[in-house]
């Protein structure tokens, strides 16, 4: 199994920005040291919390301390980017990080994100599938042109051009069986979150039952995003955090989907989720499996029972919203030390 660390980069109370960004970044280069395989950055916008509208420009920060980890988005929102733009920064970033750039996509999935910057969410599927096709087009054609219902350019030769050939591989991150069709036929790695153990281990199925082999992924690769706390102790971690993850997705309620009336066809199966998951409590997390969380043995064991059911990647979801940034800094070490050794994948296998 691999490991990676996923950060929304939440805002710390009485810390500045700056001071938030410089921890997060040290967190980078403390996971590059440690031996985690990656680390993603999550774009979100008008948030009262979450600081990373721009990721990208976080990795490009941290790619200029780090030396092996791969730096990743999860995900480049594509419906807010414009594809020429979105492309010259990922051709600037994969030269920055020396070739280890990863690009995720995905369409987005919070209302207020859209209506502020004037998008139709309705639209998000087909402005999706239209900016993919039109990164790939600009990373690969010299003088290229497109012309398409959201977006178009006319003779583009990107200056630098990707170091990665063919380019940059991509990721893409979703829940429903139609984005682990999208991604299955495309050959591009999947990482899904928020459901359970045997719900993740049916979509890994479908997905490598479908999956198309491409040059950056021969093989399938199906990731899950988790959140994980590593307390020294189980009591020490419900003393330190517990609080914290018993309201863990209580925030979700102000700015997910949670109306089922007014939701865009393509997204009705997200407001039941995110009450549900808002409504729940540590222990309702953990009878699930939704969280790992305790001891290293404790978490050692969760997730273990995640590579058995065919998960390839574990992206760990440390640095919630009110967790001090001195623990996240403690659980990624613990981590290291005492999870890790035991479930990796061996050296060279990917």
């Amino acid at each position: 199994m691999d490991f990676g660390i996923f950060d929304e980069v939440n805002a710390v109370e009485g810390r500045s920005a700056t001071d938030v960004f410089a921890a997060h970044i040290g967190q980078v280069v403390a996971a590059d040291r440690l031996g985690y395989d990656s680390y993603w950055l999550a774009e979100h916008h008008f948030s009262e919390h979450r600081m990373s509208p721009s990721p990208n420009l976080l990795l490009a920060a941290a790619a200029l301390q780090t030396q092996r980890i791969l730096l990743g988005s999860m995900v480049n929102v594509l419906p807010f980017h414009q594809p020429v733009r979105l492309a010259e920064e990922c051709a600037m970033l994969d030269h920055l990080t020396g070739g280890r750039l990863q690009v995720g996509i995905g369409r987005g999935v919070q209302p207020l994100e859209f209506s502020r910057q004037g998008h139709d969410m309705a639209l998000s599927r087909e402005m999706f599938n239209e900016s993919a096709e039109m990164l790939v087009h600009l990373w690969t054609q010299e003088g290229a042109t497109r012309t398409g219902k959201h977006w178009s350019y006319e003779d583009v030769t990107l200056m630098p051009p990707v170091l990665q050939r063919p380019y940059p591989p991509v990721w893409y991150a979703g829940m429903s069986r139609d984005s682990v069709r999208w991604a299955a036929a495309h050959g591009m790695p999947f990482v899904s979150s928020f459901l359970r153990n045997d719900e993740l281990e049916e979509l890994g199925a479908f997905y490598r039952e479908h999956f198309v082999p491409s040059p950056h992924t021969p093989e399938p690769y199906f990731g899950v995003m988790r959140h994980v706390y590593v307390g020294e102790t189980r009591d020490a971690a419900y003393r330190e955090v517990g609080d914290v993850y018993d309201r863990l997705f209580a925030a979700w309620l102000d700015v997910a989907l949670t109306d089922a009336d007014n939701v865009p066809l393509s997204y009705k199966a997200y407001p039941d989720m995110h009450r549900r998951l808002g409504a729940m409590c540590l222990g309702d997390l953990l009878a699930e499996g939704l969280v790992l969380f305790g001891d290293a043995d404790d978490v050692g064991e969760g997730v273990a029972d995640l590579r058995d059911r065919g998960i390839d990647m574990l992206l760990l979801w440390v640095s919630p919203r009110d967790v001090p940034l001195d623990l996240v800094d403690a659980c990624i070490e613990r981590f290291a030390a005492d999870v890790m050794p035991g479930l990796r994948a061996p050296a060279g296998s990917r």
